[in-house]
């Protein structure tokens, strides 16, 4: 156990690769595994979820992430009898474990969410970490290596033969923790949102990330249970959102003749005085697309916009107001992005805060709208003034529109409003008010929708909320109308 320690203790970076001796120690664990049904790309993405599992600090053998990740992702499954060289009893407490882990929502789902990589590491973490307390100490102590993702390094090692040749002490004391404190994974599995996976699921990435979103921040979401309501009315919006795809924006002409000269074009069309340039002149502009050619198709260029989608965050939004507000927020944020809009989502109390910019293939704003939480009293003048001041700025480019989602006591100064409207149009969004909307600034918004406590009901939320996005989408669609009947 004292190697295995120095071992650990030898790793601390995670960055550096692993002595030869750890790496077999690891691979010789997977003579232990009881999951029947996956083959060597199973070991390799269970190296890439060891990779993840080390990043959030979690040190555990690769045999029991390899079977835990297989299972809850589908790639394999229990094995029906005992198998493994350990003691037989410790073997058959693992095998059970998995077998009625098997029927936790978690993994009869499993189908319903996208399995990165990045995501199922993250979910493994959530559940081992519930047996770490009740690891020997000098296990639980032991710091992550992570291993090489090169697959030639594992084609040569046997793992019955890398089990027998080193000290497997700590592979043994975690399946005996799993096997004696059974419940505690258990539990960990059964309480994990499964909808919230979904929800991230929705967002397409890349192979090796979760969806944009920082591991730490997803670890953070899966652990937070009070989240659900949010979760669920988003999971009511999305799928129907995520279906718009942002227009080309090219006019093609059909008669003969060139519509216009771009920067864009097939070299047959490129204008001829450009090759009097001399070579690396030429070589140079090409590479940044710097040449003119006469086209047939002219991009139909769209005055730049930043839409603020402002959420208020205060106290006064808690409840049934928040999960509308965030929900509806992220929705729209969403929408707005995959219609090629530049999108800002910030949040608001006393203060407004940075935020973070939407795109249509950044999914940050998942996080942070599930997450974020203030406590600093509310001052909406304050908030307003600071809005104008950013709003004012001679270097900002391009048009603004404002959301305003908050509730029916959002008290503003008239002057300010004012102000605010001749440098953008306001779409306000008030969400359950007390007695009736009598706010003396809401001749200056350009848009007003009131969400009554009758538009909250859960039948009718989703609906009430596809109103508003529909609404926003129809004034998007006739703006570039106008802009392009100027041209």
């Amino acid at each position: 156990m004292a190697e295995a320690g120095r071992r650990g203790a030898s790793g601390a970076g995670g960055g550096k690769a692993p002595a030869l001796p750890e790496l077999e120690r690891q691979v010789g664990t997977m003579a232990l595994s009881q999951i029947e049904g996956a083959g060597s790309l199973a070991l390799m993405r269970a190296v890439a979820w060891h990779g993840v599992l080390a990043r959030l600090g979690v040190a555990a053998p690769l045999v029991v992430i390899h079977d835990l990740g297989c299972l809850i992702s589908g790639a394999g499954a229990p094995a029906s009898v005992t198998r493994g060289i350990a003691e037989a009893e410790l073997c058959e407490g693992w095998r059970l474990l998995l077998v009625e882990l098997a029927d936790a929502e978690l993994v009869r789902s499993q189908a319903a969410w996208k399995h990165r990589d990045a995501m199922v590491g993250v979910v493994l973490a959530r559940i081992l970490t519930s047996v770490i307390p009740q690891l020997p100490e000098a296990v639980r102590v032991l710091r992550p290596i992570e291993l090489p993702t090169d697959a030639a390094n594992y084609l040569r090692i046997e793992p019955s033969t890398a089990f027998t040749r080193y000290d497997q002490e700590q592979a043994l004391a975690w399946l005996a923790a799993l096997g004696t404190n059974r419940l505690l994974p258990i539990l960990a599995a059964w309480q994990l949102d499964v909808d919230a996976l979904r929800l991230f699921g929705l967002f397409r990435g890349g192979p090796g990330d979760a969806g944009g979103v920082d591991l730490a921040d997803l670890y953070s979401v899966m652990n937070s249970p009070e989240l659900a309501d949010v979760i669920d009315f988003s999971m009511e919006l999305l799928p129907s959102i995520l279906e718009v795809r942002r227009d080309k924006g090219m006019q093609a002409f059909s008669i003969d003749g060139y519509a216009s000269v771009e920067r864009r074009g097939n070299l047959d069309d490129l204008v001829l005085s450009q090759l009097a340039l001399d070579e690396d002149v030429f070589e140079q502009k090409l590479v940044d697309d710097e040449l003119f050619y006469f086209t047939h198709e002219r991009q139909v260029e769209n005055e730049q916009r930043t839409h603020h989608v402002l959420v208020d965050g205060s106290a006064s939004m808690r409840g049934v107001r928040e999960v509308f507000a965030r929900g509806l927020a992220l929705a729209l944020c969403k929408r707005l992005a995959l219609l090629g809009e530049s999108v800002v989502l910030r949040f608001f109390d006393s203060r407004i805060y940075d935020g973070v910019k939407v795109g249509a293939q950044s999914h940050s704003e998942v996080p942070y709208v599930l997450q974020f939480r203030a406590e600093r009293g509310r001052n909406y003048a304050r908030v307003i003034r600071q809005l104008n001041a950013e709003l004012a700025t001679p270097r900002r480019a391009g048009k603004a529109l404002i959301y305003l989602l908050t509730h029916g006591e959002c008290q503003l100064p008239l002057e300010e409003v004012q102000l605010l409207r001749s440098r953008a149009p306001i779409y306000g969004v008030f969400i359950l008010p007390r007695a009736g909307l009598d706010l003396p600034y809401l001749d200056e918004l350009y848009r007003v929708h009131v969400i009554d406590r009758e538009a909250l009901s859960v039948g009718k939320r989703a609906q009430r909320a596809r109103e508003i996005i529909r609404d926003v989408d129809a004034e998007h669609t006739l703006r570039r109308a106008r802009a392009g009947g100027r041209r």
